[in-house]
């Protein structure tokens, strides 16, 4: 579904491959922490269309339990490159990212 952006190699290895999903109500959201460091985001509400990062760099750091996705530089305006994109705490089995909590899949 989606696909690699680029390889931005700066996500601390404990969140490498896993995925994280929130669905609840009309809302389906999903979190994908990639092998090299990319982070892909997906959220669906209702019958809208999806909205996804495809195309587009994210990248993520990791410091105790504190959590901080970042805009890449592909895909991103000058403006918005390596400014924080979501942020939140990770909890093992789950992350809360801006209050909402994804449960690992």
């Amino acid at each position: 579904m989606l696909s690699a952006c680029e390889k931005i190699g700066r996500g601390d290895s404990a969140l490498n491959g896993m995925t994280f999903v929130r669905n609840e109500y009309s809302i389906i959201e999903r979190y994908e922490f990639q092998d090299d460091g990319n982070v892909y985001h997906y959220t669906r509400v209702g019958d809208s269309a999806p909205f996804d990062t495809e195309g587009c760099a994210l990248y993520y750091t990791l410091d105790g339990e504190s959590l901080v996705i970042y805009h890449g530089v592909k895909g991103w305006k000058k403006e918005v490159r390596n400014t924080v994109y979501s942020s939140g705490t990770y909890h093992g089995d789950y992350i809360v990212i801006e209050g909402n909590k994804f449960s690992r899949q």
